[in-house]
């Protein structure tokens, strides 16, 4: 396989703006089972108050394209399955290692993959990443992400948001912070930041 991915997830956490309604949400990792709800906001209550925060950053490494390899089953993603790879996350409070897919819509790297041209300018293409975080401690944390990537000559640039669960306690305030994720994807040398 030739390398496809090398994923720098900068997530910064935005608070519990949306806690009530991700306190609400009761999916598991495998869909049977409820999440646990935190029971303390572990950052201030005051969303005006609060400062992006720098949560963890992954790097991933591109393994498979072919979908029953995938994570998780396709069903309920939106968009073309692009591949999975794994790799690590570091950070302060969240660090291990990680698996991911990826689905697609609108996106042109499946043409530039099997050697078609690509047309010039911009292309935009919606994302949606789903995985699992296995912590250096022994937890097991799903995340579930909507964006966007542009494409320009050089690059994709990618924005997205996160939403994350665990049935792990040392990690349920995680399901009360909404992760932002930026940063870029370089299709030619196969990373991304």
């Amino acid at each position: 396989m030739k390398p496809f991915t090398t994923l720098l997830l900068l997530l910064v956490l935005a608070g519990s703006v949306f806690a009530k309604d991700l306190k609400d949400c009761r999916t598991s990792m495998e869909g049977k089972s409820q999440m646990i709800s935190p029971k303390k906001d572990p950052v201030a209550t005051n969303p005006d108050s609060r400062p992006l925060v720098h949560l963890f950053r992954a790097i991933l490494q591109y393994k498979s394209q072919a979908e029953q390899e995938a994570v998780v089953p396709s069903e309920g993603r939106e968009g073309a399955y692009i591949g999975s790879g794994d790799g690590a996350v570091e950070g302060g409070r969240v660090s291990g290692m990680v698996r991911s897919s990826l689905w697609a819509g609108d996106c042109v790297y499946p043409l530039l993959r099997s050697g078609q041209n690509i047309p010039d300018g911009l292309h935009l293409c919606t994302m949606n990443p789903v995985g699992f975080i296995e912590t250096t401690d022994g937890a097991r944390v799903r995340f579930d992400g909507r964006g966007y990537g542009l494409r320009t000559p050089e690059r994709y640039q990618t924005s997205l948001t996160l939403v994350f669960g665990t049935e792990d306690a040392r990690y349920s305030w995680l399901t009360r912070v909404l992760g932002v994720m930026e940063g870029e994807f370089d299709e030619k040398a196969g990373r991304a930041t």
